[in-house]
């Protein structure tokens, strides 16, 4: 049965005909044992878990706070829709945590192939919280750049239509990897019971792997430098141009809260930059290293288990980054945090 991985290449590993794990060539031992990779999902898996949990519900309050506090500005809209990405992808992750758990269960599908039709939608969400921490970036790049301006280039209707956009571009791109995907059914010989799973034998390996370059690699990798390199600016340039704005506004009592507001919004904006460079730099580091180094594959019989258990790092990563933002926003976000209080704590009292 064929498999696929997570940064867009195609995997044919050489299962059995119930999609139990993959042959190792008997020539070739491998770096990582199966038993090997059990053992280190046996650890890794309830982290992941935890964290997804959390994870799902500080983005569900996110969401409901950023939509109590008004979504009329740019940057809360942008924040509100990162919320709901966020939510989702580790929702997306969450679900693939449980690969191998419950194989020998009396499920009529297993639950490899669940979480592997479950990765699509993680390939999607996760390359919507890349466009839209991309959006937030760029945004506070051109407060910096522009500051009398970018009130007018950036304005709600411009961030709900940029993503409207990068959600049409995604399901787009994303669609044709799976028209040739069908379920199939065969006999367990070890269970000796029918089994469900996914049948990618007409499916093209040319139009599948061009699918999942441009609806997640490219992608990916292109927010992850536009959001590096604007972190680095932030971080260069945020002393000065706050400067720039106290000598031009004055020493007024209301432009002096108005550029501390504005100081605040970027010093939260470079947190959340940050958070997202640490989540995303493993996958982009692997999708970089099977680039450089094409053996590094899942279906390597020397390296698959290792390459896999890098993927499932890179999740973590990733659910990590997805799950913390609530704790910026408290840090940092006087309005967040008394909208939460008011919507929380006084319904508790």
């Amino acid at each position: 049965m064929e498999r696929t991985d997570r940064l867009g290449v195609t995997s044919f590993l050489m299962n059995d005909s119930a999609g139990h794990r993959p042959t190792i060539n008997p020539t070739m031992s491998p770096l990582i044992t199966y038993e090997q990779f059990l053992t280190f999902l046996m650890y890794i898996s309830p982290l992941t878990i935890a964290i997804c949990t959390v994870g799902i519900f500080s983005n569900i309050i996110n969401i409901v706070v950023f939509y109590k506090m008004g979504l009329t500005s740019s940057a809360n809209t942008s924040l509100f829709s990162l919320a709901i990405a966020d939510a989702c992808n580790v929702s997306a992750v969450l679900v693939m945590s449980f690969e191998n758990m419950f194989d020998d269960s009396q499920l009529p599908m297993k639950m490899s192939d669940i979480t592997l039709l479950t990765s699509h939608a993680y390939y999607f969400f996760s390359a919507m919280c890349s466009w839209i921490t991309t959006i937030i970036s760029m945004e506070r790049t051109c407060c910096i750049i522009f500051p009398m301006k970018v009130k007018q280039i950036f304005t709600q209707k411009t961030i709900l239509s940029l993503i409207a956009g990068m959600l049409i571009y995604q399901t787009c791109t994303g669609l044709p990897k799976s028209f040739a995907t069908g379920l199939s059914r065969t006999i367990s010989p070890l269970t000796n019971r029918t089994l469900i799973f996914f049948d990618f034998s007409k499916l093209d390996a040319f139009m599948f792997k061009t699918s999942m370059l441009i609806s997640l690699s490219i992608p990916n990798l292109i927010c992850f430098t536009i959001v590096l390199v604007g972190t680095v600016f932030f971080i260069i340039n945020f002393k000065q141009s706050r400067k720039l704005r106290n000598s031009m506004s004055g020493s007024g009592g209301i432009s002096d809260k108005t550029s501390d507001k504005d100081a605040r919004l970027i010093r939260l904006v470079i947190c959340i930059c940050i958070i997202y460079i640490v989540g995303a730099a493993p996958n982009v580091g692997v999708y970089l290293a099977e680039t450089i180094y094409p053996p590094l594959h899942v279906s390597n019989p020397h390296l698959g288990y290792f390459i896999h258990a890098c993927y499932i790092v890179c999740n973590l990563f990733q659910a990590t980054a997805s799950s913390v933002n609530i704790f910026v926003y408290f840090g940092m976000g006087s309005k967040f945090m008394q909208t939460f209080k008011e919507i929380f704590l006084n319904k508790a009292n």
